[in-house]
């Protein structure tokens, strides 16, 4: 071989290399190592239109850049429920609205969370990932500046999309199949009609209002809701000698054991078990199967405080009750709690100082947060004690309720 084309191949391998190194994934997009930088442009008219009618769920086109790469021709539309706002909107992020099948490194949409109800602007996605951590499905998420039209609008959650895309990455696949096709519902809470699992009779009308089917919507009503209601129907009325029987072909019970104990362990007191009635989850029926699994959402209420319960709520609701009820399930339930101390222990405390140190000089330059830097200062300090007082806690009160002896600081 000559040394011109030594030279030639060494100069062609290096491309393949560079552009194999640049090459970026969803896994990068949601990076919760990097602060990103998403910016956002659209008709400046088209934005002003966004912020006042921020109550409404108008799409608008746009372009979208991160990291040098720019899609085009995607739509955005104001989110939430509570944490709506005129001057700082959470967004949604869809890259199909005006492209059919348009994706961006394979996913459909992702959400800008505008951090407005949580002072710290890192319970969210501190909790997300002792989620993940924990073993229960949860979102991507990580932080960004956001830039629209080149100016700086704050700092917000970067969120995965509860989608068939995130199905796939955590179901897998079975074979060549990828579970993704099964039946995804995000639970609607209804506003003055708090639900705690009771059921509502037959007729499917309550069950489509509190689960707003995502995934195979041309199905017909008994296909989408009619497991549902039977599923509810029977954790009413099946006993406990024949409830996880009965209950195990339908539900998960020791997934949705182990989520309500990181959820407890978090101390969140708007999810499943919350204080008003069941908020903030999805469900999935997996794909040709009977089975559903409970998928965690929207933790930004997490921490509350050290002190919180370890059984908050658990009598209240149906489902958690009469799970608990079974001798197995409520060993499961503290020993999470136990694994739950023993992790955070290791690993939450410094994530979340971690999570804090990143985004200090966004979320102080962010003049749009409707709270002042004193006060996220005051809530960043409260979250950093934390942990350690809720690690002795919950020790504390496992031990409490195993009888043995309680350890120190109890």
């Amino acid at each position: 071989m000559t040394m011109a084309r030594r030279l030639g191949l060494t100069a062609w391998l290096v491309l393949i290399l560079t552009g194999q190194a640049a090459a970026q994934s969803s896994d990068d997009f949601f990076n919760p190592e990097v602060l990103q930088r998403v910016e956002l442009w659209l008709n400046s008219s088209d934005w002003s239109k966004l912020k006042a009618a921020f109550q409404e769920n108008t799409y608008y086109p746009a372009d979208v850049t991160w990291n040098g790469q720019t899609v085009r021709n995607i739509g955005i539309r104001s989110r939430g429920l509570g944490s709506r706002s005129a001057t700082k909107p959470g967004l949604r992020v869809d890259f199909d609205r005006y492209a059919t099948d348009q994706t961006f490194l394979g996913l459909k949409s992702f959400v800008l969370d505008n951090l407005t109800q949580d002072h710290s602007g890192v319970k969210e996605t501190a909790a997300m990932r002792f989620f993940t951590r924990m073993g229960i499905p949860a979102p991507r998420e990580t932080h960004t500046r956001l830039f629209v039209n080149g100016e700086y609008v704050g700092l917000y959650g970067l969120v995965e999309s509860v989608d068939k895309t995130m199905m796939g990455r955590v179901f897998g696949s079975i074979g060549d199949n990828v579970q993704n096709d099964g039946y995804l519902f995000e639970y609607n809470y209804v506003l003055g009609s708090p639900w705690r699992f009771g059921y509502e009779g037959s007729a499917l009308d309550p069950y489509k209002a509190r689960f707003d089917i995502k995934t195979n919507e041309n199905k017909s009503d008994t296909t989408i809701w009619g497991p549902i209601e039977e599923l509810v129907r029977l954790v009413n009325d099946t006993a406990s000698a024949s409830f996880e029987a009965t209950i195990g072909p339908r539900l998960d019970l020791a997934a949705f054991t182990r989520y309500l104990a990181v959820q407890n362990f978090v101390a969140q007191n708007d999810g499943f078990v919350g204080y008003d009635g069941m908020n903030n989850f999805y469900l999935y029926r997996l794909e040709d199967s009977t089975s559903h699994v409970f998928i965690a959402w929207d933790e930004d209420n997490a921490f509350l405080q050290p002190d919180f319960a370890v059984t908050a709520s658990i009598e209240e609701n149906v489902l958690s009750r009469k799970t608990l009820e079974i001798a197995s399930y409520r060993t499961q339930y503290f020993t999470v709690l136990s694994e739950a101390a023993v992790q955070a222990s290791e690993w939450l405390g410094q994530e979340v100082q971690r999570q804090l140190d990143m985004i200090a000089e966004a979320m102080q330059s962010d003049t749009k947060k409707p709270y002042s830097n004193a006060e996220h200062a005051t809530a960043r300090d409260t979250l950093l004690a934390f942990t350690a007082a809720r690690v002795t806690y919950v020790r504390c009160e496992v031990a409490k309720q195993a009888g043995t002896t309680r350890p120190a600081g109890c």
